[in-house]
């Protein structure tokens, strides 16, 4: 803010905005108590995972698309929320590039636009998080690093397959 002001001639406020403020659209999501932002650009298709799927992939962490075996993460082990997981979880079927994965969340809030704040010096080395948003009601929601997620879906599930 800048303000300059003159006798008799009065005063002049100006106002600049920094360019660097990035909005982006996001998939708001819940996994325990907390929210998170899923850039929309990288969301591929949301399914439910039913409780047969989520038994049957135990260990291995599959799900069948389209005849298709995607990987996929569960946040709530990944973010260690230490709560029990909903009875209907949903996958967010999420792409980087070539390889895609499944983000296992309890609800799917809906779009948000989203201000992307970035994080500060002391949380430069956590990966998983591109930056942070300032929510509505005063909360803060985590963006998530697709592309970090993905390739580290993609390691666990080539070390998954060379054991198996």
């Amino acid at each position: 803010i800048e303000m300059t002001s003159e006798a008799g001639a009065g005063s002049q406020i100006s106002l600049r905005i920094p360019l660097t403020l990035a909005i982006i659209d996001g998939l708001m999501v819940r996994v325990g108590s907390g929210r998170y932002v899923i850039p929309l650009a990288a969301v591929e298709e949301c399914v439910e995972l039913s409780p047969q799927q989520d038994v049957r992939s135990t260990g291995r962490s599959l799900i069948t698309l389209r005849d298709q075996l995607v990987p996929f993460i569960r946040l709530r082990e990944l973010f260690k929320t230490g709560t029990a997981a909903d009875p209907h979880q949903k996958v967010v079927v999420v792409g980087s590039g070539q390889d895609r994965i499944g983000l296992v969340v309890d609800q799917i809030l809906g779009d948000h636009q989203t201000v992307i704040k970035s994080l500060s010096a002391f949380h430069a080395d956590v990966e998983t998080f591109s930056g942070a948003t300032i929510l509505g009601d005063g909360g803060v929601a985590l963006i998530l690093d697709i592309a970090h997620l993905v390739a580290a879906g993609q390691r666990r599930d080539a070390q998954l397959r060379a054991a198996g």
